[in-house]
């Protein structure tokens, strides 16, 4: 049987008897305490910010997460039971068993940097339905981007699990995107695109629409007015912009 892989955004699906896989992958490198690494912090948050990223992909488009797999770079003792440690503990915040995680470690070479390459797999029922966003739409940062030391500090604005899942479930969001190193604007304007709009940041808001948002530290909604209305006493949400028809 031969298989049908098709994209939306940086995900992968593929229709199966039943429904769609959908994978979501991400890298994480020179986040540690080697010697070149740049970033210079705990391992373990070298797992916990890669297990966010492709978590957040899958959790944002609605699909039920099956598994996920760390391929670290670096030997299991110490640096690489300290990935797996943080990846197993952002799957507790997500709600996952840690028996959903399986991987592989670097036994073989020295290694001089610590990294990780991740992968999640996730399901829908039946066919899979892309979002329909309208002109009109409000682009709304969910948290607020940071990257490096920021976004490992303690008290970070950053878009949460619950926010993820109370605005999945709100009929006016229409479409979740988890934002990474091109920024809100960026991730605004392929929304954009894909919905055959424009995407006019016309709001004075007070973030930088280019910084990076880093492992999904902020979350793109396009939302109703409405849905915004309802929502925006409730967590952190920054109106950035809206979804336009093209001149």
């Amino acid at each position: 049987m031969t298989l049908s892989v098709f994209h939306y955004r940086d995900l992968s699906l593929c229709p199966v008897p039943g429904g769609t896989i959908v994978m979501a992958a991400d890298s994480c490198a020179s986040t540690g305490e080697k010697p070149g690494d740049t970033l210079k912090c705990p391992p373990y948050h070298c797992g916990r910010v890669s297990a966010r990223v492709v978590l957040f992909e899958l959790l944002c488009i609605g699909a039920q997460v099956l598994m996920v797999a760390d391929g670290v770079c670096s030997e299991m003792q110490p640096t690489g039971l300290e990935i797996i440690c943080g990846f197993q503990d952002e799957m507790k915040l997500a709600g996952l068993p840690p028996e959903m995680l399986t991987g592989s470690t670097e036994e073989n070479f020295t290694t001089m940097m610590t990294g990780v390459g991740t992968a999640a797999v996730g399901y829908f029922p039946g066919n899979f339905k892309a979002p329909v966003c309208r002109s009109g739409d409000l682009l709304v940062s969910v948290g607020e981007p940071a990257v490096g030391l920021d976004f490992l500090h303690q008290n970070a604005p950053v878009a949460t699990y619950e926010m993820i899942q109370t605005l999945s479930q709100d009929a006016g969001v229409h479409e979740l995107i988890p934002v990474g190193s091109h920024g809100l604007a960026w991730e605004g304007r392929s929304a954009a695109a894909l919905h055959h709009l424009k995407a006019d940041f016309d709001m004075p808001c007070g973030l930088d629409l280019s910084q990076s948002g880093g492992p999904a530290s902020c979350v793109l909604a396009v939302m109703s007015e409405e849905a915004f209305k309802r929502r925006r006493d409730q967590m952190l949400l920054t109106p950035i912009g809206h979804l336009k028809q093209n001149p």
